[in-house]
């Protein structure tokens, strides 16, 4: 993965830039689950509660970097096959995380792509990118799904009567059931036009019968991010094709993110890096259509 920084990296993504004013507030005594993938992914946009953050889960489950980097890469694939394959042009990402090399907007050059979170801070460097007239960020959040049918910045950028690729990879795991993430994800579909897909991956927890170092594994997890960031949830897949049963879930199915439309690892393009073995039970996904 390239490494940037965020002061060289935004003065070179593009000629114009929008500036916060005020500035966002950064909680320093507290670590952000998107400053936690910077650390993942080598960037620097990142503090030492973070770092902390990251250490206390690599104690617990060796290599959980892997998740981080296998969750990214199956998202550029998914975004490169709706856009290639499929024809999808518009794109909204829902939980987006800070601005890095291979963000769908990359993936797929020709769309246009939606970037929405409720992360000041991601806000902001998406917006100081103004890369150019194919990308916006909003702030939203999964659970006000109607807040962002009518958000005016949103409406007059997508054609409503066109396909969308919805991009949820990792966001349903950072939402409690006391937040009803079915019932919002149901009211998105049907805020979707026909022909949409969703795209969506969660970290897993396996039958601890058949798995039981795997399931130990996601549920230190679980801890220690329930503890730290208040979120982050391994679920069982029973859980999470309940959470999708308004959608119709297309081949293969819910499956190991690994195995999705794998591609070799020579030459290392965007959506080839392959996970290890260690932790490939610990996260799923699957290609969902309206």
């Amino acid at each position: 993965m390239s490494r940037f920084t965020s002061p060289d990296f935004l003065r070179q993504a593009g000629t114009r830039r929008e500036h916060a004013n005020p500035p966002p507030v950064v909680d320093l005594a507290r670590p952000s689950l998107a400053r936690l993938h910077s650390f993942h992914l080598k960037g620097k946009d990142h503090f030492e509660v973070d770092r902390d953050l990251a250490l206390e889960a690599e104690q617990v489950a060796p290599g959980f970097q892997d998740l981080v980097m296998g969750e990214r890469a199956f998202l550029q694939r998914a975004v490169r096959h709706l856009s290639e394959d499929l024809g999808i042009d518009q794109f909204v990402q829902l939980g987006a995380g800070l601005p890095a090399p291979g963000d769908p907007h990359e993936i797929a050059p020709e769309a246009k792509v939606v970037y929405v979170t409720d992360d000041l801070m991601v806000l902001a460097h998406h917006r100081a990118l103004v890369r150019d007239d194919r990308t916006i960020a909003v702030e939203g959040h999964l659970t006000r799904p109607h807040a962002l049918s009518t958000d005016p910045a949103i409406g007059g950028f997508l054609d409503p009567d066109r396909p969308v690729g919805l991009l949820l990879a990792g966001t349903l795991s950072h939402v409690g059931t006391v937040d009803n993430p079915t019932e919002h994800l149901a009211t998105l579909r049907g805020l979707l036009p026909a022909g949409s897909h969703a795209v969506v991956s969660h970290y897993h927890r396996p039958e601890s019968a058949v798995y039981p170092k795997d399931a130990n594994r996601a549920e230190q997890l679980q801890r220690v991010f329930r503890t730290r960031l208040n979120s982050g949830y391994w679920r069982s897949r029973e859980e999470i094709l309940a959470l999708l049963a308004d959608w119709e879930i297309l081949s293969p199915g819910l499956i190991e993110v690994q195995r999705w439309r794998t591609l070799p690892v020579a030459p290392p393009v965007p959506g080839s890096y392959q996970m290890p073995q260690r932790n490939r039970r610990l996260l799923v996904g699957a290609l969902a259509r309206v």
